[in-house]
């Protein structure tokens, strides 16, 4: 039951940090191109990468690691929001460089900042 707990706390704080921050961003920027969810998937990437790293060196417990990473990331990064706002692009809005840009740089972008958080995460417990 504790494990359930802690992934919906989580999972609740998560969503409410990807609403503000999404919503934030994409009041300032009025262009076709989700810039919000780009973000949110980019940073929830580092972080998904770098706290790995820290809690297999640290040997932080489950319960830590359901509400951080499964609770909190998961509710946090927005890839059903992004296959949405991809799929709108390529058929409603007829947007398709915008829709094929939005999939490369979201997937290279979230590799690429794994790989960041995990190599931050190890030079940070040497």
């Amino acid at each position: 039951m504790r494990t359930y707990l802690a992934v919906l706390i989580g999972g609740g704080l998560g969503a409410a940090a990807r609403y503000g921050l999404t919503q934030g961003l994409n009041a300032l920027w009025t262009r076709p191109f989700p810039l919000g969810t780009f973000c949110v998937n980019a940073l929830g990437s580092l972080l998904i990468g770098f706290l790995f790293q820290i809690f297999e060196a640290h040997k932080i417990t489950a319960e830590v690691r359901l509400l951080i990473i499964t609770g909190f990331l998961g509710g946090y990064t927005t890839f059903s929001s992004y296959a949405l706002e991809t799929f709108r692009l390529f058929t409603l809005g007829g947007a398709v460089k915008q829709a094929l840009l939005n999939i490369l740089v979201n997937n290279l972008a979230a590799l690429v900042l794994v790989a960041l958080g995990m190599g931050l995460g190890r030079a940070l417990v040497k």
